[in-house]
């Protein structure tokens, strides 16, 4: 993602549950490109990335908040069963895992650091829940690519050996985000019911983003 700074203001949204499953057109990576594309925005200004990281203390700080809210996130993901079905290996924490290692090597006692409370997360009901909360901080992690350049730039050795997470997968990043989208077009497809849920939990979880990182 890339991001600006000031903030915006969003309008109602309507309560996707009550919407029948005909109203969205198919695919499903389409569906959530098109449905979230209101909150992706208003997250990227709200974070200001990477504006707002000045020096190595802001990136440390980013970084930790970042944890704070992937970790528990990918924990809950583990928690269900349903990621072969659709094509996809069980969540492995990768994004978490990422950070650990980029705040250890910034002098930071993983060990200590306390997850997001719970009401700061989305809710992850169901699988289809998890899998639009999945989309968004995979989004993210793509996305994370193109302002790595930026950070290097302003922070210069105050982020040697730090840059795991926003490397993301490296070469094979954008091998799987195409992987991650035939998946979601399986799932909209076989269960064209559970769109609208997944639907909600994107944009509740690009809510849950903003307000975590930039309180």
């Amino acid at each position: 993602m890339t991001y600006s700074a000031l903030p915006m203001i969003a309008p109602s949204l309507p309560v996707l549950s009550e919407v029948p499953s005909e109203a969205f057109p198919r695919p499903l990576s389409q569906i959530l490109r098109v449905s979230t594309e209101l909150a992706h925005k208003e997250v990227e200004v709200r974070l200001g990335l990477p504006g707002f990281i000045l020096f190595p203390s802001d990136y440390q700080d980013c970084l930790l908040r970042f944890y704070q809210l992937y970790r528990p996130l990918e924990t809950r993901f583990e928690s269900f069963a349903d990621w072969t079905g659709i094509g996809l290996d069980p969540p492995s924490r990768s994004l978490s895992t990422r950070l650990a290692a980029d705040l250890r090597t910034l002098g930071v006692l993983v060990p200590d650091i306390r997850d997001a409370p719970a009401a700061s997360l989305p809710r992850l009901e169901t699988f289809a829940h998890a899998l639009g909360a999945c989309y968004v901080i995979e989004g993210s992690a793509l996305g994370s690519q193109f302002i790595l350049p930026q950070l290097q730039q302003v922070l210069g050795e105050g982020m040697t050996g730090a840059d795991n997470f926003f490397r993301g997968r490296g070469s094979e990043t954008g091998a799987f985000w195409r992987t991650f989208r035939a998946a979601l077009d399986l799932f909209g497809d076989t269960h064209p019911e559970h769109i609208a849920n997944t639907v909600s939990s994107a944009i509740a979880t690009f809510k849950a983003i903003g307000l975590w990182m930039r309180p």
